[in-house]
């Protein structure tokens, strides 16, 4: 009678979780499906019935909105942008990181504090001396506009992850690899970065999601239309095209949120298993 009557609340409490998690998984997959399957209507039949399934598919609405909107192009442009923020990003605030968790010297935390902080600050506020910055060094309306403050802005949480991951990697490790011949920098890439791939991941995945998506800084530094990223391609393509075609501009969408959709997928794994080593080895 004891374990039953311990077994119920426990019972009851997974099944009111599983309730919520289905109830937001809804909320947040009813409006995908609504936007799926309006993209392959024909205008009229969307005008008609925009909730309803397609009476016929119209999956010549995707093959259009590549050609007009660009796709292609644009992809290319945001990823040559998100990978070389991602790999300048891994490089610093990794080696950073290290040495915030393995050397210890006066105001190291006061520091360490201060460098996390700025994630806090959003970047509107010194827009206008990051666009002195920018012209007076040359780079505006090149990919270096982009990859150099995305990675400024990455580098504070990408620190603050990766520190908690190394601190909790046994010091006997490195030690007996020091022991073994290897120098610090060499124990750091041999033992230290190896074992910290979960948080290596995940602080990849976050870098790659925000420097894909993020609009206000490549509306500012960019002019060129070849060197649009996706978003601010889709912005001006949406101000001039499709306002009405509604199935087509839905097409678009769901072919520009294909990609990070699809890194999600294929590294979910990584990426949760790296924020739970962030998190419970620091």
């Amino acid at each position: 009678m004891t374990a039953v009557a311990f077994g119920r609340p426990h019972a009851g409490a997974r099944a009111l979780s599983y309730t919520v998690l289905l109830l937001a998984a809804l909320v947040i997959l009813y409006p995908l499906w609504i936007l799926t399957i309006d993209s392959v209507k024909s205008g009229a039949e969307f005008t008609l019935n925009p909730l309803g399934l397609p009476r016929a598919f119209a999956f010549g609405n995707y093959a259009s909105a590549w050609r007009a909107a660009r796709i292609g192009p644009l992809t290319v442009n945001s990823a040559i942008v998100a990978a070389s923020t991602v790999t300048l990003t891994l490089a610093l605030a990794s080696t950073a990181a290290y040495g915030f968790s393995a050397f210890r010297f006066a105001g190291r935390t006061s520091f360490f504090l201060a460098m996390v902080a700025m994630v806090t600050i959003p970047v509107q506020i010194y827009i206008i001396p990051l666009y002195v910055i920018i012209v007076r060094l040359g780079i505006n309306n090149t990919y270096l506009a982009l990859i150099l403050p995305y990675t400024a802005g990455s580098l504070p949480l990408a620190m603050l992850l990766l520190r908690s991951g190394f601190d909790g990697i046994p010091q006997e490790l490195q030690d007996a690899a020091r022991i073994d011949g290897c120098t610090r920098f060499a124990a750091f890439l041999r033992i230290v970065l190896p074992l910290s791939r979960p948080v290596l991941s995940a602080v990849a995945i976050f870098t790659f999601v925000h420097a894909w998506n993020e609009f206000f800084l490549a509306l500012v530094f960019i002019q060129n239309p070849a060197l649009q990223t996706l978003p601010l391609g889709l912005q001006t393509f949406f101000l001039n095209e499709f306002q009405i075609e509604f199935p087509r501009l839905f097409a678009t969408l769901i072919l520009s949120i294909a990609p990070i959709a699809a890194v999600y997928i294929v590294l979910q794994r990584q990426f949760i298993s790296g924020l739970t080593s962030g998190a419970v080895k620091g």
